[in-house]
């Protein structure tokens, strides 16, 4: 009895100890994918690529919103979220510790899509150009996005103002700017062309929208890149998409990266970028803000902190890695 009795406590030990193993391998095998807030373009886009990542690798990926990028690029660099969404000026920013610590530990994988983001006003007030905002009331800075509280303000200046020249406000993010723009709590504030929010608002407000073009003797892509690195001007036309758009109009724009943290080992960066680069046609019939995007882009050399050495060795092998490359991310790992 005795011998039967240890035999089955023996049996159970090894069970559960094969149960903790299999959960824990499964929980490795997770993934977990960084995003802005629900309702941002970031989570609709990062949605898609969890879904299309989980379907080509059998691994469970899930989608993590914060408040706002300034919340997790932290934890990718520390591995603690395994992948997220962010731009161009959020990683230089963290890279050169403009929010606290230097992140140096950040990497990327692919240069996703670019993104246009402009200051919105409610059509009925005449405004057509970020001048046309001198003494208005502004969303200057965001709580939770600190590259964008830049942004807005690079933009002020190279349409030819400065914060002290409007009345600024503070929001926590793109959502709530355009909540308080909707009850006509303020003038203008900044939020990406064409995302849901912009929509709602087309159809909430009397009269629709209106992007504010940037313009003016400093209004180039030379000296906005030299403000602000990463950052760019970019001409919207007319559209069946955008209908609050009705005129061409000069916004700014930056790139939009697949980031990780430099620990990320070579295997699983390798799956993950092969994963994205076949993903990516579909991607691009599914999610119509991705229409720029493809595949010749991913290794775009606008990033402002290096590519992975795994992504580095998968463009390679795709001919998609230039001279270009090269020098930027010597540039980089030099800094």
């Amino acid at each position: 009895m005795n011998l039967r009795r240890t035999a089955a406590l023996a049996l159970a030990g090894a069970l559960s100890f094969y149960t903790a193993s299999a959960m824990t391998a499964s929980a490795a095998g997770r993934l977990t994918l960084g995003t802005n807030p629900q309702g941002s373009i970031y989570y609709t886009i990062g949605g898609g690529i969890a879904a299309a990542l989980q379907d080509k690798l059998s691994r469970q990926v899930t989608v993590q919103p914060f408040t706002g990028s300034s919340v997790y690029l932290p934890l990718i660099s520390a591995g603690e979220v395994n992948m997220g969404l962010n731009s161009s000026l959020d990683l230089g920013g963290a890279r050169r510790g403009e929010n606290g610590k230097p992140l140096e530990n950040l990497r990327v994988l692919a240069r996703i899509w670019p993104l246009k983001v402009a200051f919105v006003t409610r059509a009925n007030e005449g405004l057509t150009k970020v001048s046309d905002l001198k003494g208005k009331r502004v969303v200057t800075d965001f709580s939770a996005l600190a590259a964008m509280s830049k942004f807005n303000k690079m933009m002020l200046e190279l349409g030819g103002l400065k914060t002290d020249d409007v009345d600024p406000v503070t929001t926590a993010g793109l959502g709530p700017g355009m909540a308080q723009l909707t009850e006509n709590s303020l003038d203008a504030t900044s939020v990406a062309v064409g995302i849901p929010l912009t929509q709602q608002a087309q159809a909430s407000i009397p009269g629709g929208i209106r992007y504010l073009s940037i313009e003016g003797k400093d209004a180039t892509s030379a000296k906005a890149d030299a403000l602000y690195p990463g950052m760019y001007l970019v001409t919207v036309k007319p559209s069946k998409r955008l209908p609050e758009v009705t005129e061409p109009v000069t916004v700014g724009g930056f790139d939009v990266f697949l980031t990780v943290s430099a620990d990320m080992p070579d295997a699983d960066a390798t799956a993950i970028v092969e994963a994205f680069y076949d993903a990516l046609p579909q991607l691009k019939k599914d999610y119509p803000p991705l229409g720029a995007a493809s595949q010749e882009k991913l290794s775009a050399p606008s990033n402002t902190v290096p590519y992975h050495p795994a992504a580095v060795a998968f463009y390679k092998s795709k001919g998609l890695w230039s001279d270009e490359n090269t020098a930027r991310d010597a540039a980089l790992n030099k800094n």
